[in-house]
């Protein structure tokens, strides 16, 4: 039985999901992309070898970054290279994620708002690794920005796989011992606090940004 690609359900499912859905203009772009890979909209290339009767046509890829047939060894090549770095303890997976009413700031300032995410995570987690009385160092953090959700609608979060100590400022290692690495809702307070700062910081010109930032400064983040 052949592998069933990204690109046969898409053929297969794509066009009714369009009939009660709208796609952004990435999205759209993304599923073309898939959907064009190894096969002649993309361009051929034809392997001969001079010494014996082998024959092959092989067709171009996409390159796009979440086509999972064209990508899959480049991700493969870096979950490895990752394990390298993996330390001998346990790990925590934090989700920070923005109210759907801030995504109109995606389509205005896109990089000042992925930006002030990345900054606002990271400040918040470093505060509390410093304020902490069973840690009081400098914490680790891979993190990994998402725009979509699993529906495709605009969903914008960020996934942070972070190690469960931090290196004191003698270079010393300290553990956490707990089953969660800080208080959620302490957590998010601090966020939303730093996320609203950034934005703020970033002087964005659009009067509706600023009067959204405005108008969500109590939403849950």
């Amino acid at each position: 039985m052949s592998a069933l690609h990204v690109a046969d359900v898409l053929q297969q499912f794509l066009p009714a999901y369009r009939q009660h859905h709208t796609l952004s203009y990435q999205q759209d772009k993304v599923c073309r992309h898939i959907g064009d890979c190894r096969t002649g909209k993309l361009g051929m290339q034809q392997w001969q070898c001079g010494s014996c009767t082998f024959d092959k046509t092989v067709y171009c890829s996409c390159r796009d970054r979440h086509c999972p047939r064209c990508q899959g060894r480049q991700t493969e090549q870096w979950v490895e290279q990752q394990q390298a770095n993996v330390l001998p303890c346990k790990y925590f997976h934090l989700v920070f994620t923005l109210p759907h009413e801030l995504n109109v700031i995606s389509q205005y300032a896109p990089e000042k708002l992925y930006k002030s995410l990345f900054q606002a995570v990271w400040t918040t987690l470093s505060q509390f690794a410093i304020s902490r009385k069973n840690l009081k160092g400098q914490l680790g953090m891979t993190a990994v920005l998402h725009t979509w959700g699993q529906t495709l609608s605009q969903h914008i979060h960020l996934h942070c796989l972070i190690p469960g100590g931090a290196v004191d400022p003698q270079s010393h290692w300290r553990g956490v011992k707990k089953a969660y690495l800080f208080p959620v809702k302490a957590l998010s307070t601090v966020f939303r606090a730093k996320m609203l700062a950034a934005l703020r910081a970033c002087e964005l010109v659009v009067p509706q940004v600023q009067m959204l930032i405005k108008l969500y400064q109590d939403t849950q983040f």
